[in-house]
């Protein structure tokens, strides 16, 4: 019996020692696996939850980066700086503002600051409380070149076969109610046979506005506004035909995002939906033929 005992004990011990060692021998792999994971034709779309904001980030396998948005300051420090140290990244190639509201901008205010950006991309208006100032201040302290763009441009982010084209606002934003919201960067991004669509807090004047100009279809939609019934009319929706909608969105959030209204729009047009409340970061690994992949973590 003592023996049986000892036996069983000593294998008990391997046991534990080996899924320790395979769980701590696999963290890197776990935590890099948004640009280790993909192959020289690939990028990998992750949208960061940064809880009540925006964060997408686009990389390849050759460690080029694009940031679109980075949440608010505590988001920055909770989630979003994690987020980037975990995938190894130092600084970010090219980072985007999509409008200047806190929940959008100030993660790439402290990326900023903290010296990460190598180029800053932001809309050409005017704000009405001077953070577009404070942000180009900081940039030139920080040695960061910006870069202002309107409908029509297209941004450079040094991703091979990545087509990033800008389809709102024109030069000098959008004028009237919500301003701001409605001046949001819209960007049709290209890889392959995908289109990404992302759209800030663009609502319904906006919208209409775009479909007026250009073709909205595209494969995944970041919706508008973190699903707020201002944003995302049928029409819009039915004009992009998304196959997924990804809705980037904080736990509880006082502003009762995503609306109802809008969760069931977007099941009637059969959109699959991801919401970063709920499935945390979202990657997709995309080919140039297809998507190929969708993962989740926290």
């Amino acid at each position: 019996m003592q023996k049986g005992f000892k036996r069983n004990f000593i294998y008990g011990i391997i046991v534990i020692v080996a899924l320790v060692v395979s769980y701590f021998g696999s963290e890197p792999l776990r935590q890099n696996k948004n640009r280790d994971n993909i192959t020289a034709d690939e990028i990998a779309v992750t949208f960061i939850d940064v809880e009540q904001g925006d964060s997408c980030l686009i990389t390849d396998s050759s460690g080029k980066t694009l940031l679109i948005d980075g949440g608010e300051s505590e988001a920055y420090e909770s989630h979003l700086e994690p987020f980037l140290d975990s995938c190894g990244i130092e600084s970010v190639d090219t980072a985007v503002v999509s409008h200047y509201h806190s929940d959008h901008m100030d993660g790439i205010f402290e990326l900023v600051r903290d010296g990460r950006v190598k180029k800053l991309v932001i809309p050409d208006y005017e704000d009405s409380d001077d953070s577009r100032a404070m942000l180009e201040m900081q940039a030139k302290k920080s040695g960061t070149a910006v870069s202002l763009v309107a409908d029509g441009d297209v941004i450079d982010s040094g991703i091979n076969a990545l087509d990033a084209r800008v389809l709102h606002p024109k030069g000098g934003g959008y004028a009237g109610k919500n301003f701001h919201n409605n001046s949001s960067l819209v960007l049709r991004v290209e890889y392959g046979k995908t289109v990404f669509m992302f759209t800030g807090d663009i609502e319904a004047r906006a919208e209409r506005e775009i479909m007026e100009k250009y073709n909205v279809e595209c494969d995944v939609l970041k919706v508008a506004h973190h699903g707020s019934t201002t944003s995302s009319t049928k029409e819009f929706m039915v004009a992009a035909d998304p196959t997924y909608g990804v809705i980037s969105v904080g736990e509880g959030n006082r502003y009762g995002h995503p609306h109802n209204e809008i969760l069931d729009l977007l099941q009637d047009e059969d959109v699959r939906v991801y919401r970063t409340d709920r499935d945390g970061n979202i990657t997709f690994e995309v080919s140039k033929n297809r998507i190929e992949d969708i993962r989740f973590s926290r």
